[in-house]
Parts: structure tokens; sequence; C-alpha cells
């Protein structure tokens, strides 16, 4: 495009100089003149025409070139031809457009992303990581932001999560106003907390929300962190409008549609409060080298009769401690064994480092306490170790 701009626009913007546009019209008659001239002579020395045709034909010749070089200069051709910047102006506006309209539906834009082409090329995992560390190398000496979120991309696909993190971080303090960004960034917060939205993850959702109040990631999300926090109610507000933006008949929709339907038979439920158990689990402060946020934190409530299989269970993270949590029949394992079936039941708390709710070597618990439904104020600190 350059080059070709070189060619064009110098001419178009000065014009031709005064004269050259009436010698080049001049040169081009003269050039026709001595050829139909030559003509004449061969014809004459082969006897076609005598002396006096040919003395005619060629006056008759040379009065039409006369004529034609007078209409060339009554015509402006000895002004030369007159500079058009505005056509060239035109020119530089329309054309790097044309360019990248045609690049964008022509082109492959993809190709940037060092995972994209590994995949198009089918390049070895050894080519990919070089790739992405020439990538990091070359963000180190000159800061971008959208060259950080390609980073942090291609780190999320190779599942180095932590650099991952790093790298949106780095990208979101360049890019301020990108709502998928903020909520690729978020997801994957929530992954390394062990898919708790709780904290910054929650934060980005948000800000998302604020740029994009239709943005359909972040909508799913908010809903999501609602719903865990038992705001059934906003669950179901967000996820419709989420909903409504994804095309009939897609897995979304039903994905959607089937968390919808349990947050609104979730708000309908009214429970007992003299058939449920409610408090607060606490970590005990010597224990908190022992976990990490994503750890999963299950409290339990079982049959006092020695039967390990819970009656119900509520699940969150460390991440959420102090955690207030309820039990009742909504959150029953089983709907012929539910807690409003019991009097007395034993509670624990326990912190999984697996996400199992089968107790390992090395997860921590807090004592089983024994408790009448209704109690609302029941305190469980988890303070020892499995094992230990």
């Amino acid at each position: 495009m350059l080059i070709a701009f070189a060619f064009l626009l110098p001419p178009m913007w000065r014009g031709i100089p005064q004269g050259k546009a009436s010698t080049r019209r001049k040169d081009s008659n003269l050039a026709i003149y001595r050829s139909q001239i030559a003509e004449l002579e061969r014809e004459r020395a082969e006897g076609e025409l005598s002396e006096s045709e040919f003395l005619a034909a060629n006056h008759e010749l040379k009065r039409r070139l006369l004529e034609d070089v007078e209409a060339g200069d009554e015509a402006g051709h000895p002004k030369g031809a007159q500079p058009s910047r505005k056509l060239a102006a035109l020119l530089v506006m329309v054309v790097p457009l044309l360019a990248v309209a045609g690049y964008l539906q022509l082109g492959n834009p993809r190709a940037l992303n060092p995972l994209a082409t590994a995949a198009t090329e089918k390049m070895t995992p050894d080519q990919i990581e070089g790739m992405v560390a020439k990538l990091a190398d070359r963000l180190k000496a000159t800061p971008d932001g959208e060259g950080w979120l390609m980073l942090a991309r291609s780190y999320k696909s190779l599942g180095r999560l932590p650099e991952a993190v790093d790298a949106y971080e780095k990208a979101s303090e360049l890019i301020t106003d990108n709502p998928d960004l903020l909520t690729d960034y978020a997801d994957l917060l929530a992954t390394q907390n062990g898919g708790s939205l709780h904290g910054k993850p929650l934060t980005l959702v948000k800000k998302a929300l604020t740029l994009d109040p239709d943005h359909v990631i972040a909508l799913w999300l908010a809903g999501t962190a609602a719903f865990d926090n038992r705001d059934y109610g906003a669950a179901v507000t967000l996820w419709e409008r989420a909903r409504r933006a994804l095309p009939e008949g897609s897995e979304d929709v039903q994905t959607l549609s089937d968390g919808i339907q349990e947050a609104q038979k979730r708000a309908a439920f009214k429970p007992d409060l003299a058939n449920t158990i409610s408090g607060q689990v606490a970590l005990s402060p010597n224990l908190n080298e022992a976990v990490a946020p994503g750890d999963t934190l299950f409290v339990f409530a079982r049959p006092t009769d020695g039967s390990r299989m819970p009656i119900a269970i509520a699940k969150a993270h460390v991440s959420d401690l102090p955690f207030d949590f309820v039990l009742d029949d909504s959150s029953a394992m089983m709907a012929d064994n539910r807690l409003s079936q019991h009097r007395t039941v034993l509670v624990l708390a326990r912190i999984s480092k697996s996400g199992n709710a089968i107790a390992k070597p090395g997860d921590l618990e807090s004592e089983a306490k024994t408790v009448r439904l209704g109690e609302a104020k029941l305190r469980m600190v988890i303070d020892r170790r499995i094992g230990d």
C-alpha cells in the first residue's frame, strides 16, 4: 500500500508541470506524422502515387498535424494537468480502510496467537512453548495490553494457570475497558479457588457488567455467585438475562434453564426453622498455613446411631471462611432421609484437600457435636488434622 502511494500521490498532489502535457501530445502526433510520410514515400517510390498526388497528400498531413497541436493547446495542455489533491486525500483515507476490511474478511487474525498458529501448523509442544516464551520475553521489554492478554490465554491453554493469572493481572492493568478480559480473569481465579467466585473474581464480574450490562458470561458468573450465596431470586434474574442473549436450542440455554429451574425451586422453599440447624464454621489460626483458598469445606449432619452416611450437607471453600451455614431439608442427601425426620444429629465440619467428602489423611476437621434441630447459633472450629 505504501509503495502504491509512493507512485500515485506525488503527481496527484503536485499535478503535471506546465508544458509536459502538451509536449507529450506533440511528440505523439509527430510520431504518427512521420510514419504516414514514410508510407507515402514508399508508395511514390513504387509508382503507386504520382508526384502531384504525393505533394497533395503530404500537404494534407501537415495541415491535420497543425490542427491537432492547436486544438491541444486550446484545451489547456500548455498549463499542465491540475493537482488532484482532494482525490489524493480521499485515497489516503479509503485505501487503508479497504485494506483492513479486506484483511479481516480474507486474512487470518488468529495467526497472531501462538497457540492458534500452532494448531493450524500442527507444531510440536516444544515449538509451542518456544513461541510462548518468545512472546513473554518481548512483553518484558515492551509491555502491551493485548500482548499480555494473548499470553494469558496461551498460558491457560497450556495449563500453566499461575502464570496465566499473572499475565491476566498485567493485561487488566493496561486494558481497563474489556469485559471479555475481566470475565476470563474472574473465571480463572474462581478455578484456582476451587470454583468460588467470592472476593476478587466477583469484583471483576461486577466491573464487566458495569462496562456491558448484557455480557453473557458476566451475567452467568454473577448468577452463579448469587446462587452460591443462596440469593436465588437474584440468580434467576441474572440467568434469565443471560439466557435471552443466547440462541434458542443451544446447550448453554439448556444448562441455564436447568439452573433457573433449580433456583426457582429453592427460592420457593420456605424452611421450618424448627427443623433447621444453622451456625458458623471457623478455622483455628494454628492451621492457617495448612490450607489453600481452593480447598473444599464440608459441613455434615449425620445420624446419632453411628451411621456415617450424611443426612444433610453444606459445601463451600476455605476462601469463604468464616462460613455461615444452614442445614435443612433442601440440603438433604436422600429424599427419603430428610433432616426434619430426626430430633438430634451429629454435626461435623471438614476441610478436604482432595475435594472428596470421604475423609482422608491430611484433611482437617472439627469436633463432632450432637445438636438438636432448631439450633441457630452453632459454632464449629476446625482445629485438628486427620492422621495426627
